[in-house]
């Protein structure tokens, strides 16, 4: 168990279950958590659930599935107010019993939530099209992804989900659940309930001691695609292959580069795209250092969409003719310092960084990440930048569909 003490009004209890990602599994990881965090044996119904929430002084539980490089995380939350605060100091010894009443005394799963779960997913699938960004997020992600696993549904697809039943994923629980990598992290202020949580918490983990990888494929050349649909906007998205990964080090660099190019507010992208010249509604770029990939994403008025393409990309290759600055590199700095500084004051995200520095073996303290973001030189980013390649362009405009 990751223990972290602190002083926060509320105690977390995360955790998480790890394996290696597959296709063929992800539809029971998307599905199979709703069900196990909606019912126990005894509170057999969501309303009974909610309630038994609301009498432990209203806490919270989510789960959430997750791809991070080659892995695929279900995690799970339990959150509550501090025992201290509310007297109570049975809270701990319900919140821990709840949890094993989830996980482990499980004898049934309601077939109600099954299929309300199951047809709720099915109607957002076959509602997709009208959802005009998550429809082109799935489009160019055929595209860009091509062989690779992420080019499939965290979900699965829907044929998958129609395809599933209550034996199979019941099936899958018994078989597979408990036989993978399971981090616990306990996050709070725990120092007078460390032994109550140990004695009751039946709930072990599993260190498997899985290997992340971290790749992608070489860039190909160029692939463009262009669709129409029912809509009177652009959505346009462009993939860049930049083959830098998270423990390599140039990786602060591109993080320093992806926050110039549309990471903020006053980044390159933002700043001639939108401000300048006033050709898109939104714009932004996301560095993923697991695949080492940069995607920029906006939406444009349908009439300028073939203007606006040409124009992100002309500021994308930009930092050729235009090296970037030493202020635009500072104020990046800058941006992202806050953000990793501003974020230790949030307790969720405290806790995934203890369950990513387990799995990943980072030793990297906060200290350090942001030495290594201060010493990102100019060069450096000149480095990085002449190592990007545009590798996919997908436009979903409206037009006849």
């Amino acid at each position: 168990m990751i223990e972290i003490k602190n002083e926060f009004k509320t105690i977390q209890f995360a955790l998480f279950f790890t394996n290696v990602d597959k296709k063929d599994e992800r539809v029971y990881r998307f599905l199979l958590p709703k069900l196990l965090i909606s019912s126990t044996n005894i509170l057999s119904t969501k309303a009974l659930m909610n309630r038994h929430l609301e009498n432990l002084y209203g806490a919270q539980l989510y789960t959430k599935t997750e791809k991070h490089a080659n892995l695929n995380v279900m995690s799970f939350m339990l959150t509550i107010v501090d025992p201290k605060i509310v007297l109570d100091q049975e809270l701990a010894r319900k919140a821990v019993q709840l949890l094993n009443d989830i996980f482990l005394n499980r004898t049934m799963f309601n077939e109600q939530i099954f299929e309300e779960e199951k047809r709720l997913l099915i109607e957002q699938w076959e509602a997709l099209k009208d959802h005009k960004r998550a429809y082109a997020n799935i489009e160019f992600a055929k595209s860009f992804y091509d062989t690779d696993l992420a080019a499939y549904p965290l979900s699965g697809t829907l044929e998958d989900i129609k395809k599933i039943t209550l034996e199979d994923m019941i099936s899958y629980y018994q078989s597979s659940f408990f036989d993978q990598d399971i981090k616990i992290v306990v996050n709070g202020n725990i120092d007078l309930l460390k032994e109550d949580i140990s004695k009751h918490l039946l709930i072990k983990a599993n260190d498997l001691n899985i290997t992340p990888e971290f790749n992608f494929r070489k860039p190909h050349p160029l692939v463009k695609k262009q669709e129409k649909t029912q809509m009177n906007q652009a959505i346009l998205k462009l993939g860049y292959v930049i083959p830098v990964y998270r423990f390599d080090p140039l990786y602060e660099a591109v993080l320093c580069l992806d926050t110039i190019i549309g990471g903020y507010p006053e980044s390159r992208l933002f700043t001639e795209i939108r401000e300048n010249q006033g050709l898109c509604y939104d714009i932004s770029s996301n560095y993923d250092y697991y695949k080492g990939t940069i995607i920029v994403s906006s939406g444009v008025a349908k009439h300028q969409k073939d203007y606006a393409l040409k124009e992100i990309i002309k500021v994308n290759q930009s930092f050729i003719d235009k090296p970037v600055t030493e202020e635009e590199l500072e104020h990046a700095k800058a941006y992202l310092s806050h953000q990793i500084k501003s974020s230790l004051d949030h307790q969720s995200y405290m806790t995934k960084r203890s369950f990513f520095r387990s799995i990943f073996s980072d030793t990297t303290t906060t200290e350090q990440r942001l030495k290594n973001i201060s010493k990102v030189s100019l060069e450096d980013i000149q480095k990085v930048s002449s190592m990007m390649v545009l590798d996919t362009t997908y436009v979903l405009y409206g037009g006849e569909s």
